[in-house]
């Protein structure tokens, strides 16, 4: 009965991550309570996730991949790697490849691709390429590089883990690396021909044609008959009344956006506003307003020195998922609009205001410049088109990197077990002030804690109930049938 019930928990949390019912570490939390409240596990092996020295080695190990992120070490490689490579694309993306793998061999594969997709966007511009023909081959090539060493993903640290507590020897810093390294080469040959077959998703400066925003991006000039001469965007109510937003005014030569909500709009000035094309023609109607029509506004004409369109996504750890954008009252928050939103591929620009967000949803946001690169420094967005590459090095950037390497040094030379030379490591640049307490909270990806902390009892249902022995004594029979030669006079016990 207990097996049975088990099985059915694991065919849960099969079928419930797979379709997206919830996100995978709440998944893993309500298979934990059903293994408690079926009494497959006790209390006290329900939480004994929560304190098992490979959960909190994986989270000392994403603070200190954190901090090389902040060094701004990584973004002084990558923009030397167009030095090196002298123009050439297959140097470039070579090296690229081959540089991301290898740092993510001793850092979290996450903070190692979020370092290389900036790097990526460069390089894709200033080749004129898309850049879907390059991050996907480099999510790949981050993958297998962290197959290399016991720190290069969470998995190998938890295996190794289990295996200490089971009498097993501990796995060392480089015991996968034999086999692991020829996985690695195989996977970044295959990675650097994928970069040739993937599509081209067309010219990546064109995000207005890439969300099909020509018809719902339009210019309208202000007569001085109209009632909005005097009266604030606020003041009409623009976007309660007419579902638009106004997104710049055009003065002369002024484009005002970012205190555009308390400015005044003045006879003759040009709004820039977004919606369908039926409450374009009711604002115009109502508010007697002159149509620019037939006119397709392209990045170039929304973009300028104070304002910028950019695409970014909803990372794993936003506190924003589940809410919409009038929830959050994205314009007044952020200072910037969403024009469009996509998601798994399908372009939305309809009535986003009321669409739950998702994590890795994409969003396409306009707005002042200032208040888009701010966006960016933010836990809760992934920079997909990158403003400008900062490479700008922490004062101590050496630090950080002595950090990393004393801790590996000390794993592999010293014998020291991996959970003491990381929480070492992590208090040194605490204590030095290199790294900032509130940044450490930042940089832990609560997801992937609590997925693991959940997902350890369940091993230990998994044995308690008999379906570990049951299952190893079975594969271990099938293998031994195959193995022997068949004759009609031998019975197989199997």
């Amino acid at each position: 009965m207990s097996a049975a019930l088990l099985v059915g928990l694991l065919v849960f949390m099969l079928v419930a991550s797979a379709l997206e019912w919830l996100a995978v570490e709440v998944v893993a939390l309500v298979v934990l309570v059903g293994l408690l409240i079926s009494g497959l596990v006790t209390l006290e092996e329900a939480i004994s996730g929560f304190s098992d020295p490979a959960v909190v080695t994986v989270l000392l190990m994403m603070i200190l991949s954190e901090a090389i992120a902040e060094s701004g070490v990584v973004a002084q490689v990558g923009h030397r790697i167009g030095r090196f490579a002298r123009g050439s694309l297959r140097v470039q993306v070579a090296l690229l490849f081959v540089i991301a793998g290898g740092l993510s061999m001793f850092i979290n594969n996450t903070a190692a691709i979020a370092m290389f997709i900036p790097i990526a966007i460069q390089i894709a511009k200033q080749t004129r390429r898309s850049p879907s023909r390059l991050l996907l081959p480099l999510n790949y090539a981050v993958i297998v590089g962290g197959t290399c060493t016991l720190v290069g993903t969470s998995t190998n640290i938890l295996v190794s883990s289990l295996a200490a507590e089971r009498g097993l020897p501990a796995f060392s810093m480089f015991e996968f690396a034999r086999m692991g390294l020829v996985y690695f080469a195989l996977g970044l040959a295959y990675n650097f021909l994928l970069v040739r077959f993937l599509p081209d998703r067309g010219d990546p400066s064109n995000l207005t044609g890439k969300y099909e925003l020509a018809t719902y991006l339009t210019e309208v000039r202000v007569p001085a008959s109209s009632p909005l001469v005097g009266r604030t965007v606020v003041e009409e109510t623009i976007s309660d009344r007419y579902h638009l937003n106004v997104l710049e005014i055009l003065r002369g030569t002024r484009k005002i956006a970012f205190d555009l909500r308390s400015t005044p709009i003045e006879a003759d000035d040009i709004l820039i506003v977004r919606g369908t094309m039926q409450d374009i023609v009711m604002f115009k109607e109502q508010q007697g307003l002159l149509l620019l029509s037939d006119i397709k506004l392209t990045d170039a004409e929304l973009a300028d020195q104070q304002n910028i369109l950019a695409e970014m996504q909803l990372s794993p750890a936003s506190t924003l998922e589940g809410m919409s954008l009038k929830e959050i009252d994205f314009r007044r928050r952020f200072g910037a609009f969403v024009l469009a939103l996509s998601r798994a591929g399908e372009a939305m620009r309809e009535k986003l205001g009321l669409i739950p967000l998702k994590r890795f949803d994409t969003l396409l946001v306009f707005g002042p410049r200032r208040a888009v690169e701010q966006l960016y420094k933010l836990d809760d967005f992934l920079p997909l088109q990158e403003i400008e590459l900062r490479l700008r090095l922490h004062p101590r950037w050496w630090l950080h990197a002595a950090t990393l390497v004393g801790v590996v040094a000390a794993v592999t030379l010293a014998d020291v077990p991996i959970l003491g030379a990381a929480l070492v490591g992590v208090v040194v640049l605490l204590a030095s002030r290199t790294v900032k307490v509130q940044r450490v909270y930042r940089a832990v990806q609560w997801s992937v804690f609590f997925l693991l902390a959940a997902t350890i009892p369940l091993g230990v249902a998994v044995e308690k109930s008999g379906l570990a022995a049951r299952l190893g004594h079975w594969i271990g029979c099938r293998s031994r049938c195959r193995s022997r030669p068949s004759s009609a006079s031998t019975r197989s016990p199997c």
